[in-house]
């Protein structure tokens, strides 16, 4: 009887233990996403994840267009479909978002439902905070001319420096009197420090920004070279 009654007491000293333990458990599967935790981190994941917290000030206050896949962790065809969006959200002009939305987080799947998600993959983009169904071609190439002939208002500045950030007005000012040889071997540099899986998001972002300023710098080299 005695062994009996410390059984029970020491059931009742863990079972405090035992329900942290799963509600710790439960909370990290609430939180981790399986289709993007498996490949990147939170710093070097190139989409940004909307969270019922941050999707409204991101698509509709952030003052930014952009594009926003809403998925299941689940779904083949989402799974084939994330390194066409992980590549689309690298090489995306800084001026807009690509993001997405996990409808199989129970915390976030009102934002799915409030959006009449049905199907997955689906795509919406965002121009000037209205809301619009994205309807063609899935390829990465025609990805990439929507978003930059639809979404992007990128940094010119040699037509408009209203385009560009502080950063990206002295970045351009630094390369302007450099000479082509430089200007591409600096382009092949920021090509191959793209490529690294350790740069974070933040930093590949600015890097396609600074390698599309110097390929408008060269062609504009070009151009007034072939008017001489």
């Amino acid at each position: 009887r005695r062994r009996h009654f410390r059984s029970l007491a020491c059931c009742a000293m863990l079972a405090p233990i035992i329900a942290e333990a799963i509600g710790a458990a439960a909370a990290l599967s609430e939180n981790e996403d399986p289709l993007w935790s498996s490949t990147s981190t939170a710093s070097t994941d190139p989409v940004l994840r909307l969270t019922t917290s941050t999707y409204e000030s991101t698509v509709f206050h952030s003052g930014k267009n952009g594009m926003v896949m809403f998925y299941q962790s689940w779904c083949g065809h989402c799974i084939r479909f994330k390194p066409v969006w992980d590549e689309l959200a690298m090489m995306a002009d800084p001026s807009i978002f690509i993001a997405r939305v996990d409808c199989g987080a129970s915390a976030d799947n009102k934002i799915c439902r409030s959006s009449q998600i049905t199907t997955y993959p689906t795509l919406r983009y965002f121009v000037d905070r209205t809301e619009h169904e994205y309807n063609d071609s899935l390829s990465i190439h025609k990805l990439r001319e929507f978003v930059d002939s639809t979404l992007a208002t990128p940094c010119n500045p040699l037509l408009d420096a209203n385009t560009c950030s502080e950063r990206a007005m002295k970045y351009s000012k630094r390369w302007l009197d450099k000479d082509a040889t430089k200007i591409v071997g600096e382009m092949e540099r920021l090509g191959k420090m793209m490529e690294s899986s350790s740069v974070t998001a933040e930093s590949r972002r600015w890097m396609v920004q600074r390698r599309d300023l110097l390929r408008l710098i060269h062609e504009n080299q070009n151009a007034a070279k072939k008017e001489l």
